[in-house]
């Protein structure tokens, strides 16, 4: 389709006179050259003095931006519209082409020029805008209402089964001769999970820098399954890339589940602690999981298989006063893994590749947990414990697993209300303040 350029053009008389038109600009038609032609032989009725109907073809590539209307020897301008020349003297001709040089009046008087049409009646601009605004806006809210009740009617299956799914849960998948990569899998939770999915059959590549118990728990798992231990610093991206070369040569086989596990707690308010202290709980507590993912996610998408979980707590959903740059790395793994599963989800790949992001309560992993959660109103969660809980909801695929179930919920509930409700739920119900006077004591 190409741009057909219409332009109409006067001659100027001095009992006509042209002052106060408005800058004329070209007007650009798409259609086929007979449509311009229609368009000229229209005006053919109008009472004229001269006018003239130029007829340009240019390619869609043109915009017809070069036609820019100019005043010929003549006196002759191109106008944008009809309604311009509305009242002048002028009759009707082809000027497809030639030369606007040869355009003269045809008669030495002017003729009467017609009535011009009364005018409608128009609102100032300035309310028209705000006519516009408000249309627009009540457009907008309409559309949204619309796509909001599509929404709730899509979403009552999703509810329905969740709820379903919270008195008879979700069938779990099976593990056995898949590869399990964990870090931080020498201690604690790392630990725990370890030696649950080795009962399932699956194999195990534990990741620590703490190289002796990585080796310890590998060969507690050995008399059952398969098992590998590594030495790597996971804040660091080229020792997670370096593990990954190192695994294939020791032919441990493809990742088929990653667990970020490895984590560094640090209970301190701002500026308590060092700054080379809060600076390695920030790296080890996200950057491994950026880089792990970074390194492993490749080849799940790759073979469309795959599930990368992140071990972030209840501090990434509700805030944690004694622990605040502890808290901030697991909003951040949180948000992480909320990002990630969106990722996937927009690329097609979900199906396939699975996300799970962990949120534990307060796990008795390290003394100076223990310590600090004497005696508190919610006590903390054994390791045992929390880790049956969290490769029950990895195997089943949950999106998010809280260590209490409940507690999740009750936490989501609570970030609906004001935060001044949300402080006095800490003060009466979680009793923060008597674990504030005992850590000060």
């Amino acid at each position: 389709m190409t741009h057909t350029l219409v332009t109409m053009k006067y001659c100027s008389h001095p009992q006509t006179p042209l002052s106060g038109h408005p800058e004329p600009l070209a007007e650009c038609v798409t259609g086929p050259r007979s449509f311009a032609r229609s368009l000229a032989s229209s005006l053919a009725g109008s009472p004229c003095y001269r006018r003239s109907v130029s007829i340009v073809t240019s390619t869609a590539s043109d915009r017809c931006a070069k036609w820019i209307p100019k005043m010929n020897s003549a006196g002759c301008v191109a106008l944008n519209s009809p309604a311009a020349t509305a009242g002048l003297g002028c009759e009707i001709g082809y000027d497809d082409g030639s030369d606007d040089s040869q355009v003269t009046p045809t008669t030495d008087r002017p003729v009467a020029a017609a009535p011009a049409p009364a005018a409608a009646p128009q609102l100032p601009s300035g309310m028209q805008h705000k006519l516009f605004l408000i249309l627009e806006t009540l457009l907008t809210v309409v559309l949204v209402a619309i796509d909001l009740v599509k929404v709730v009617a899509l979403a009552i299956g999703p509810l329905l089964y969740e709820v379903y799914t919270m008195a008879v849960p979700r069938r779990e998948k099976e593990v056995r001769g898949q590869l399990v990569l964990i870090t931080g899998g020498g201690n604690g939770l790392g630990r725990a999970m370890a030696h649950l999915f080795a009962a399932r059959g699956a194999h195990l590549v534990l990741v620590d820098v703490d190289l002796e118990a990585a080796e310890r728990t590998c060969a507690e798992l050995r008399g059952t399954t398969q098992a590998w231990a590594y030495r790597v610093d996971v804040s660091r991206y080229e020792e997670c890339r370096e593990l990954a070369q190192r695994m294939e040569r020791d032919g441990c086989g493809p990742v088929d589940i990653l667990i970020n596990n490895a984590g560094l707690i640090l209970f301190a308010f701002v500026g308590e602690a060092s700054v080379e202290r809060e600076n390695a709980v920030m790296d080890v507590n996200l950057k491994s999981h950026v880089w792990m993912t970074r390194v492993f996610l490749d080849g799940m998408v790759k073979r469309k298989k795959g599930h990368i979980v992140g071990v972030s707590s209840m501090s990434g959903m509700y805030a944690f006063p004694w622990g605040v740059v502890y808290s901030a790395t697991k909003f951040a793994v949180s948000g992480f893994m909320a990002s990630l599963t969106e990722q996937l989800r927009i690329q097609g790949v979900s199906r396939y590749v699975r996300t799970t992001c962990v949120n534990p309560y307060y796990v008795t992993t390290r003394k100076e947990v223990v310590e600090f959660l004497q005696k508190p109103r919610f006590e903390a969660l054994t390791v045992d414990k929390a880790a049956v809980e969290i490769v029950q909801g990895i195997l089943r695929q949950d999106f998010v697993v809280t260590v209490p179930r409940l507690f999740g919920v009750f936490t989501r509930f609570m970030l609906l209300f004001p935060v001044r409700v949300q402080q006095l739920v800490r003060d009466y119900i979680m009793r923060e303040h008597e674990l504030n006077d005992k850590v000060n004591r």
